[in-house]
């Protein structure tokens, strides 16, 4: 029973001694009613304070910074960060989920501009990783992407962040959380300046 219960019935039961107590007193006398009794009647409409169950995710920060290190591969610079985490929430049951569901969350990133010039999207790479959740192993992380400058194609495409091939399955897990290693590498001259990319990342369900 919760406090505010409690409170309520204890203001309940002193009120109903003294009903009694005022009984007790009137009983020496017998009032005549005048009239018929009037009724009154009392509504009330409740609405459920639980939320709906339904499938989202968030990113723990809007931002991230890309900072110089050795480059491993010759000829180039290389700047290196990581993505915010992801995570994932399923709040469904399981007779909300239609049978065959499977959800994913894609990346992509536009072009990095800034006053000194624009270095393309084909230049960042990740490596997403799965970081929390998915004790049964059906939720899992995306292939990494190479830069163009390592013989890969780049962020330029929605690619793999984390996916699962049955929404019902891992429904009871309830929350997953992945992030990504993020590499940029560049020409060696390289315009010096501050540069801004934009990584979209989208949540998606589909029925096989």
């Amino acid at each position: 029973m919760n406090a505010r219960a409690t409170k309520k019935l204890v203001a309940g039961g002193a009120l109903g001694a003294m009903l009694i107590g005022t009984v007790a007193l009137a009983s020496a006398a017998t009032a005549d009613q005048v009239g018929d009794d009037s009724n009154v009647d009392v509504s009330v409409e409740i609405e459920s304070t639980v939320e709906p169950g339904n499938l989202a995710f968030s990113v723990a920060s809007s931002s991230t910074t890309l900072s110089e290190v050795d480059s491993t591969v010759a000829e180039t610079r290389e700047f290196t960060g990581t993505l915010p985490s992801v995570t994932v929430t399923d709040t469904r049951a399981a007779d909300q989920i239609a049978a065959g569901s499977y959800w994913y969350v894609l990346g992509s990133a536009s072009d990095f501009t800034g006053d000194a010039g624009t270095i393309g999207a084909e230049n960042l790479g990740w490596a997403p990783a799965l970081v929390g959740g998915s004790a049964s192993g059906l939720v899992e992380a995306g292939e990494g992407v190479d830069p163009v400058l390592e013989d890969g194609v780049g962020l330029v495409d929605q690619d793999l962040l984390v996916s699962t091939f049955d929404s019902t399955e891992v429904n009871p897990e309830g929350s997953w959380t992945a992030n990504a290693g993020l590499t940029l590498r560049t020409a060696e001259d390289v315009a010096a300046g501050a540069y801004s990319s934009t990584v979209t990342l989208s949540l998606f369900e589909d029925i096989g």
